[in-house]
Order: C-alpha cells, then sequence, then structure tokens
C-alpha cells in the first residue's frame, strides 16, 4: 500500500510534526510505503494532486492522498484530484479546519493508521463557482470582505487572532451590498443581506450558516439573511449560533442546482476562507466528483 503526503509546511505543520513523524513510523511499521510531497506556494498542492490522478500507470498502487495543511491546501488539492480514482483524507493542520471536522479526521497518529487500514470509501459533491472548485462555502459580501482584507495582511500561518482586525474593520465599514439571486434563469430573492451557497453545514466558528446541507443529495444549499445594518446582522449572528436562523421571516434558504448572484456594487467573494474575485457569480454542483476516505466511526452527513 502506497500513501502520497501533500503537506503544506505553512499552515500550522510545525506544531505537528512530531505527531507526524509518528504517524509515519507507525504506517510504515504496518507495511504503508509513504511518498512524502511538499507545497511551494499558491497552486502547488493543486499541480500535485492533479499530476498524481493524472499519472494512470501509478495510480492503481495508491491508496490515498493525504492533505497535511488546512482548508486552503485541502481546497486545492481536492480541485486537483476531482473526477479523478484518488481518494482524499486529511491530516489537520489549520486554523479551522472545517473539511477535518466534518469528517472527523484527526492530526493523531492511531487514528489517522486507523482511516488507511479500515477507513470507508465515500463519493461527495464538489461546488464550482465560476468554474473554480468548493468544497465547503462560497461567501459573498460580509464574510469575503473579511477574507479579502486578510489577504494583505498574511506573511505565514494564520490563527484566529489574525482575524480579529480584518474583521473589526469589516463589522464598522461594511455597507451592506444589494443582490440579485437567481435560480437558473428565475429571480428568487433582491434585496440588501449576506448570501452564502455551500455543499456542507459546518461554517467559521461554529456556526453552522448552511444548516441542512448534505454533501452527497446532488444540491447545493443556498442561504439568504436579510441585512441593512449592523444591529440586524448581530441578531443573524446570535440565532445562527442558535441555529434558529433558517426559520425567521424573511431569511431565504433552498436546494438548488445551478444558483446565480449579482450585484451592481463590486462584491467581493471567498471560496473556503480563500479570496476568489467578485460578483457576479455562476454556481453550480458536481455530484459525487470527489473520492473521500473517511475514518470508520465517522457517522454519516
Amino acid at each position: 500500500m502506497r500513501v502520497v503526503l501533500i503537506v503544506n509546511p505553512i499552515a500550522g505543520a510545525g506544531a505537528n510534526r512530531c505527531l507526524l513523524s509518528r504517524m509515519i513510523a507507525l504506517a510504515r511499521q504496518s507495511g504503508i510505503e509513504i511518498d512524502y510531497r511538499l507545497t511551494h506556494g499558491a497552486g502547488s498542492a493543486r499541480r500535485l494532486a492533479a499530476g498524481l490522478s493524472a499519472d494512470l500507470e501509478n495510480t492503481g498502487s495508491i491508496r490515498a492522498v493525504m492533505v497535511v495543511g488546512g482548508d486552503g491546501t485541502v481546497h486545492e488539492v481536492a480541485d486537483g484530484l476531482a473526477g479523478g480514482p484518488l481518494p482524499l483524507l486529511v491530516w489537520p493542520t489549520g486554523t479551522e479546519n472545517l473539511f477535518a471536522k466534518s469528517f472527523h479526521f484527526q492530526a493523531a497518529p492511531r487514528a489517522a493508521l486507523g482511516c488507511l487500514l479500515r477507513g470507508q470509501m465515500r463519493l461527495i459533491d464538489l461546488g464550482q463557482a465560476n468554474g473554480r472548485t468548493f468544497l465547503i462555502v462560497a461567501g459573498m459580501g460580509f464574510d469575503a470582505e473579511v477574507v479579502h482584507r486578510l489577504v494583505g495582511r498574511r506573511t505565514g500561518h494564520i490563527t484566529h487572532l489574525t482575524y480579529s482586525a480584518p474583521l473589526w474593520r469589516t463589522f464598522w465599514e461594511h455597507r451592506f451590498p444589494r443582490f440579485r439571486v437567481y435560480d437558473e434563469n428565475t429571480l428568487i430573492w433582491e434585496g440588501q443581506g449576506l448570501v452564502f451557497v455551500g455543499n456542507l453545514p459546518r461554517y467559521s466558528l461554529g456556526l453552522r450558516v448552511l444548516r441542512d446541507a448534505v454533501c452527497d443529495d446532488g444540491f447545493l444549499d443556498l442561504c439568504v439573511l436579510p441585512c441593512r445594518g449592523r444591529l440586524r446582522f448581530i441578531g443573524h449572528s446570535l440565532r445562527t449560533l442558535l441555529r434558529t436562523h433558517v426559520e425567521q421571516d424573511g431569511v431565504l434558504y433552498r436546494r438548488l442546482r445551478r444558483i446565480r448572484v449579482e450585484s451592481d456594487d463590486p462584491v467581493p467573494v471567498e471560496l473556503d476562507g480563500e479570496a476568489a474575485g467578485w460578483l457576479p457569480l455562476e454556481l453550480g454542483v458536481r455530484p459525487g466528483a470527489l473520492r473521500v476516505l473517511v475514518p470508520p466511526d465517522a457517522t454519516k452527513l
């Protein structure tokens, strides 16, 4: 059995180095060959993963591709593996680790080894936004503005503290834009607010904005929170924390296959916590496009 590790050396890997070395030693004792590959900047993980999928002569010997990194690295590797035969699993070293938490991956030697030896294969959907892949969520407006501000400040591994200044500035300076949201070509909502589209319920800081999302149902979940100012924003945040936001008057929550979001204002976009340009956005779903080797005791999402 061969496992390829795609390792982001920036995303908190240093704190996990001893545990990761222990996992590699245990894997080799169990007869697993470890192929260790480092990323080198943005896009590197995607290229490494795509190269593995394209190498049909050697693909059959690979049990899985293990991502050692955070959600950004997982996002890139998933994009590179999409539609191919190789499954993904995660050794989480990032700040939020939303994807890893969703599937109960742990940065623990015996847990990771158990997943490699006895894990269950699952096919999950992938989102597409203007041709770009995303795993978790596409956010438009407030959260995307925070991410775009963060890009200009990032110098290495980020922590929750790194987000504090961009979040604070955005809270006071954000001007809630007007959106037009379409199901295919049918206008279903127009107004000021917050717009989220995604495939997994878990979001930053434990919030479940896309509360009812299912990762393999062939749909994307859409959540629109009408909002014109900070007080309403705080109210939405509190209700989202309590997971009661979906039932609030005026909130739009639907499962759709194709969504278009437009605005006459310059509105930033984030995909899985990474800055991803500006509206307009065409969103769709690729059913069952990614193989994931989940832990043997993982609950179904």
